[in-house]
């Protein structure tokens, strides 16, 4: 919004402004400026100091009362040093004396919205590392993962969309970062948005912003989140959860770049990539007529797919060791170790809540170890989580060979008797000596001939 008095000078400022492609307004007085204020708040006012029903400087602190984000550039022909102390100390954002030149004007705005963007993206910044774990880093040792590294490295580079697909807690929002970090947009904001935790009602106005009084409880013009990560990268996550009247407008998003605050009438345009997640079918969903097949396809351009912790050979060691470092070091406790029994149990866990679900259990092991004494299954995945782990048969992604079939019975006795072996071996049919001798085949140590002893080995092997 322009604020001046003088027809010339007015029609000099907004057309410095238009060439810069800058929609403008421009009014008279102080009382034309309130008003217009109030019906579509400007991001950048330009004021005279001397106008016909008042000055720049009490149309500055009521517009700072109102929008503290305003950005206000005091112009006039009467300044002192005095009149520009006090107009900063106000909070306008720069000060011109007139006569001016059109690039001395281009600077000032130049500056002022660098300012902004680099305001914006400190707090942004700042809430991410308030909001994001420590253990946002992509750890992976298996092939599985190292071919969805692989396929980060070569879309991230480029502005293409991508849809990440798996189940909930396989690390879809990690990804996501790292296409981010390894990108040319890593200078500029990474905003995020979970549309499963947003209510339908508010969703638009979380996408796109809002005016000022565009509905009950808009008391203040709001950005969205395709205004906040312009120039960046927005994180869609859970996308199947949006209505379908919100997907033809999201469609229209990426392929426009272009958009309308709620309540407003003035287009905005972006320049934002978009990254999808999703923990369902997308394909299933079109099919249902739950999710627009043009928009599916405008989403997955780059489509990247995750899979569960238990289909990826080798990771669940790997991992637990990664998490048992860092979560020591977070809470201050030595890191535990973890029995090589627990360990070839822990590979046969299904793991329903996959990478999550072993970071979680992995921070509840540290913070109850005891120094002296070795992590057992049971220590690391609680009771109500071991159904699976009841049967000889295992989780079921693969039938098992005889030899491992006895191995999970023997274990499964010893659980069922509390690490009795004289009751474990009664109860699958076979003399102690063989258990025995079958444990240490196992376990690759030399048992005792002592039954006590013998019997308090089992027990740690079994958690008990």
């Amino acid at each position: 919004m322009v604020v001046e008095d003088d027809p010339a000078v007015r029609r000099a400022l907004v057309l410095s402004l238009q060439n810069l492609e800058i929609p403008v307004l421009a009014v008279s007085s102080c009382l034309q400026a309130l008003e217009e204020q109030q019906k579509e708040p400007a991001d950048l006012v330009i004021s005279d100091l001397q106008l016909p029903d008042g000055n720049g400087m009490d149309l500055l602190k009521q517009f700072k009362k109102t929008n503290p984000a305003v950005e206000v550039i005091i112009i006039t022909g009467f300044g002192t040093i005095e009149s520009a102390v006090e107009a900063m100390k106000v909070g306008a954002s720069n000060y011109l004396l007139k006569p001016f030149t059109s690039s001395q004007l281009e600077l000032t705005i130049m500056q002022i919205a660098q300012q902004r963007e680099l305001r914006k993206q400190n707090t942004n910044l700042k809430k991410q590392l308030a909001d994001e774990s420590e253990f946002s880093s992509l750890l992976f040792v298996s092939p599985e993962m190292t071919t969805v590294q692989k396929l980060i490295k070569q879309v991230a580079p480029t502005d293409a969309t991508v849809l990440i697909e798996g189940e909930s807690g396989t690390g879809k929002e990690v990804i996501a970062r790292s296409l981010h970090e390894a990108s040319l947009r890593k200078e500029k904001p990474y905003i995020k948005v979970n549309c499963a935790a947003v209510p339908e009602t508010l969703l638009e106005s979380e996408f796109f912003g809002h005016e000022k009084g565009a509905f009950t409880g808009a008391t203040m013009k709001r950005e969205g989140r395709f205004e906040l990560a312009n120039g960046g990268t927005l994180l869609l996550d859970e996308i199947t959860e949006i209505s379908l009247p919100l997907q033809a407008k999201l469609l229209r998003v990426l392929q426009e770049h272009e958009f309308e605050r709620v309540g407003g009438s003035r287009t905005i345009k972006v320049d934002t990539r978009i990254i999808a997640t999703t923990n369902r079918d997308l394909v299933q969903a079109v099919a249902a007529g739950k999710f627009r097949e043009d928009l599916y396809y405008r989403l997955h351009v780059v489509p990247i797919k995750v899979p569960r912790l238990a289909e990826r050979k080798g990771e669940v060691e790997f991992l637990l060791e990664k998490f048992l470092d860092q979560f020591a070091k977070k809470h201050n406790k030595a890191v535990p170790r973890v029995s090589s029994i627990a360990l070839d149990q822990l590979s046969r866990y299904h793991w329903p809540g996959n990478v999550r679900e072993l970071r979680n259990y992995a921070e509840r092991a540290v913070i109850l170890a005891t120094d002296d004494k070795e992590l057992t299954y049971s220590d690391i995945v609680p009771t109500h989580a071991t159904g699976s782990q009841d049967s000889v048969l295992g989780d079921g992604q693969e039938f098992p060979t005889l030899g491992e079939v006895e191995k999970r019975l023997i274990f499964l006795a010893l659980k069922k008797t509390s690490g009795n072996r004289n009751e474990a071996a009664n109860l699958i049919g076979i003399n102690v000596r063989t258990l025995r001798n079958k444990l240490k085949e196992y376990q690759g140590a030399e048992g005792s001939e002592d039954e006590s002893a013998a019997d308090e080995q089992s027990e740690e092997a079994v958690g008990k």
